[in-house]
């Protein structure tokens, strides 16, 4: 469908347009009527943590990660369900939007309810609960790390313990070892001083030469035993009252007392690795604990910010015509009715003569009341048409008849006589409906003598013709009355010869056909000089127009067109608003002309 046609069938169908317009505008403003006000209030929280990085570290967490568990964390079960508890109802998790704002490590959560007062509670207490939560879920996962370093810790002292208990059992026993060594040494010292003292003493006064080197010598031997003496014995002062050797100790070393001093520092270089580790992981968790802190608290909103009548009466009528266009366009789609001229000319293979409209009240034409009208105008446009093919044709006398049985009489056949007057032309208009006749409403005449009368005998053609004195040139013949089922109105013969008293008194002659189905319209369409088809847009299907068609063809009648019968004349917006400006200029012209009048009257003295 291109855009031209969809502009066409909505303009169609505009009234059905306007009506769910209409119910969408209705509905919105009901449904922002009825629906029961929702407020909201938001409450922010800043998700971060302060900490260094460190290998005690189990779950390293950046920012990010932390703000995306507590977007998470706030709408869980568990969360929820506490604070409903605390509240004494039930939260609804639909109610509650947790987001964050970008570029920032902020999460905002809004919460709606209907009660101002109990929005405001559960956002605070939803942060407050989050908190907690955040604390027992985030940080008690360390909990675990350092009791299991405790419990290294423990073995670790007990290790140092017993070691150390080992060792001094050692040191204990070397010692006394080490202590009879050196008493023994002492005593050896002094039997050697006492020696060497002797042999010194026994030396004469003025020795000689050679007893003089012997003598230093022993005396330089003297003084070497005494400076052993003062070590051994500075050695034994720290072994008996110490417990440990002195500087200068001479005491072999215990290689199980080396293995074991060298296992003990290993523990106690562990013990303090394992110290240092779980003080480490009580900071971690401490610096854990402080993620979530609320910076901006939750109150109580004052206005709702559901519903909002302007927004719902919009959306209405919005949604009010997408549907409606939307039935429209599945009707059109199912409907295979004609709606176009070129749809008309491509189903019937006839020519298209004019638009028209086809209803009028009784007593006035359009044609009649304004001649210079739209409605008038369309009607000339079939005219010109009839003539372009009556040249060709000799069309002097024809039928408008109806392409669907069922639908109405229409004003076709009166205003396109009208028309045909107006321009010169004798036009004698017949309303070949005996069953049921309208003609004679739409002019205002009686229906006591007409057609019905002639075929019986009791009038002839002059005495049921009908002058128009509202229109020069038109004379109706109406349908009169008639008994049912006359044989007389069946009689074709008769129909020729009245047919060609008809056309010697006019220029033209238009004959108002009864329903196609019947056996009156296809006598009546087998004389004439042309049928010409009425097809209302939008409601006469195609295929009862070909039928039609087809069954007068088949007993010899000549259908030269057909004319699209648009119902109600609708005008068009600019249309309407010419015709208003058009009234307005109008008004004004004559009160300046009134002005212009009056303003060159004499002015009274009084």
């Amino acid at each position: 469908m291109e855009i031209r046609d969809f502009i066409s069938l909505l303009w169609r169908n505009v009234r059905w347009l306007i009506l769910g317009l209409v119910i969408g505008a209705i509905v919105g403003i009901l449904a922002g009527q009825l629906e029961p006000p929702v407020y909201e209030t938001s409450t922010k929280v800043l998700v971060s943590r302060t900490r260094q990085q460190s290998t005690a570290d189990m779950l390293p967490l950046s920012d990010e990660q932390l703000v995306a568990i507590n977007l998470q964390l706030a709408k869980s079960q568990p969360v929820l369900a506490e604070v409903s508890d605390q509240l004494g109802s039930k939260v609804d998790a639909d109610n509650i939007l947790v987001s964050t704002i970008p570029n920032t490590l902020i999460v905002q959560i809004k919460v709606q309810d209907q009660d101002p007062k109990r929005a405001a509670d559960i956002a605070n207490l939803l942060v407050q609960i989050l908190i907690r939560q955040n604390q027992s879920l985030l940080s008690g996962r360390y909990e675990t790390f350092e009791a299991a370093i405790n419990d290294q810790i423990d073995e670790v002292s007990a290790q140092i313990d017993s070691l150390q208990t080992e060792i001094k059992q050692i040191n204990d026993t070397s010692v006394q070892q080490q202590l009879d060594q050196v008493n023994q040494q002492i005593d050896q010292l002094k039997t050697l001083t006492t020696a060497l003292e002797q042999e010194i003493a026994a030396f004469p006064i003025a020795p000689t030469p050679v007893q003089q080197a012997l003598l230093a010598e022993k005396q330089a031997q003297l003084d070497q035993y005494h400076s052993l003496m003062t070590l051994y014995q500075q050695v034994q002062t720290n072994l008996t009252y110490v417990g440990k050797p002195g500087q200068g100790g001479t005491g072999p070393e215990n290689p199980r007392l080396v293995a074991l001093q060298s296992t003990l520092g290993q523990y106690q270089q562990m013990y303090l690795t394992l110290v240092s580790n779980r003080e480490t992981v009580r900071l971690v968790r401490l610096q854990s604990a402080q993620n979530v802190v609320q910076i901006v608290a939750a109150v109580q909103p004052k206005k709702p910010v559901r519903p909002i009548p302007l927004l719902y009466f919009f959306v209405g009528c919005l949604v009010g015509l997408a549907g409606a266009t939307t039935v429209v366009m599945v009707l059109d789609h199912f409907n295979d009715s004609l709606k176009t001229p070129l749809q008309a000319f491509d189903q019937l293979n006839l020519p298209v003569l004019a638009l028209v409209p086809g209803e009028a009240r009784a007593g006035d034409l359009p044609v009649v009341r304004d001649p210079f009208s739209a409605e008038a105008d369309a009607f000339r446009s079939l005219g010109a048409g009839l003539e372009l093919i009556g040249r060709q044709k000799n069309l002097d006398a024809l039928m408008i008849l109806n392409g669907d049985p069922k639908d109405a009489h229409t004003s076709i056949a009166a205003s396109l006589a009208v028309v045909a007057a107006q321009q010169g032309r004798q036009v004698i208009l017949v309303d070949g409906d005996l069953h049921h006749p309208h003609l004679h409403d739409l002019f205002g005449i009686p229906n006591q003598r007409g057609l019905g009368e002639v075929f019986s005998g009791r009038l002839d053609l002059r005495g049921a013709s009908h002058v128009l004195e509202a229109v020069t040139g038109l004379t109706l013949i109406p349908a009169g009355k008639t008994r049912e089922g006359a044989p007389a109105w069946l009689d074709s013969d008769r129909w020729v010869r009245i047919l060609s008293d008809l056309k010697a008194q006019a220029d033209l002659v238009i004959v108002e056909g009864p329903s196609a189905d019947t056996a009156d319209a296809q006598i009546l369409a087998a004389r004439l000089d042309a049928v010409l088809l009425t097809v209302r847009v939008g409601h006469t299907r195609a295929l009862t127009v070909q039928t039609t068609q087809k069954r007068l063809e088949m007993i010899g009648a000549k259908v030269a067109g057909v004319i699209l019968n648009q119902g109600l004349q609708r005008r068009s917006i600019d249309r309407h608003i010419f015709s208003w400006l058009k009234a307005r200029f109008q008004r004004k012209e004559s009160a300046y002309e009134i002005h212009s009048e009056t303003k060159d009257l004499p002015v009274s003295s009084s």
